[in-house]
């Protein structure tokens, strides 16, 4: 079991849940919380550390800036009449769209918040004040899918996928993938898109600009966060965000919001 979802939860992390989805502005708590749900502790320890940051609208501020300054490729968008041949309807469309915008939205604020946890603090803007983001509507999204229900070829199509420019594994498959493979015809799209700016080195210089861009941040955040003890497995934790915060999600961010390019106008 890599995650508590949000329907098994119960006590305290139903709580810590619901407070994610209010302060960070998301309709789900991203699979990083739901991870750390299940070794004892950590997600309180994590949560209640950088609460502060998050709550500030420190974190959302130097999000938006983020993705703002990474030049993700022009992309033609596919065409209505290419969903229609897929089977793909304008609410599954809409669906598509609000959930990458909302991974994007989400893995933005998760790469700064989460590495300020292990950075070194800077003296730079310790005084500066944030404005919280307007408050986001969300519709109904449809559940993640675990990948071991999908048929032969799609595994082995999805299992592509999430090797294209993985660096590390950071003990679960990422959310986008996981999400998109509702749809399973738009993996060969997905496949094909991804492995094109992975063989220009697109890809490659998109991850080193969202570490250099998300850690610049992360250390002014430092300063600022809610030093607790933490639990016997803290060391363990710290490691496993430091793979996700330098490998995963300078990976996943620019995916999806290529991939929103092109599955939405």
């Amino acid at each position: 079991m890599f995650e508590i979802t949000e329907k098994e939860a119960t006590g305290e992390v139903a709580e810590i849940y619901q407070d994610i989805r209010e302060t960070m502005n998301m309709p789900f708590p991203q699979t990083i919380w739901r991870n750390l749900a299940t070794k004892e502790g950590a997600l309180q320890w994590v949560w209640y550390s950088l609460k502060p940051i998050y709550q500030s609208g420190a974190v959302a501020h130097y999000a938006s800036e983020l993705r703002s300054s990474l030049d993700v490729p022009s992309i033609s968008t596919i065409p209505e009449s290419a969903f229609n041949i897929l089977g793909i309807s304008n609410q599954d469309r809409q669906h598509i769209s609000e959930f990458l915008d909302s991974l994007n939205f989400g893995n933005s604020q998760n790469i700064i918040g989460l590495s300020a946890l292990y950075s070194d603090p800077s003296d730079e803007a310790k005084t500066k004040t944030f404005k919280n983001p307007a408050k986001r509507k969300y519709s109904d999204l449809p559940p993640l899918i675990d990948p071991d229900t999908l048929g032969k070829n799609e595994k082995a199509l999805f299992d592509l996928i999430n090797q294209i420019g993985q660096d590390v594994s950071v003990g679960f498959p990422p959310a986008w993938s996981r999400g998109l493979a509702r749809w399973p015809k738009l993996l060969p799209i997905i496949w094909n898109t991804l492995s094109m700016i992975e063989a220009d080195g697109i890809l490659e210089q998109l991850k080193q600009k969202t570490k250099d861009e998300a850690f610049k941040n992360s250390s002014i955040l430092a300063s600022r966060i809610n030093k607790i003890p933490p639990p016997k497995i803290g060391d363990q934790v710290l490691e496993q965000l430091k793979r996700l915060t330098q490998g995963g999600i300078p990976r996943a961010l620019p995916v999806g919001l290529l991939l929103h390019k092109l599955f939405y106008t």
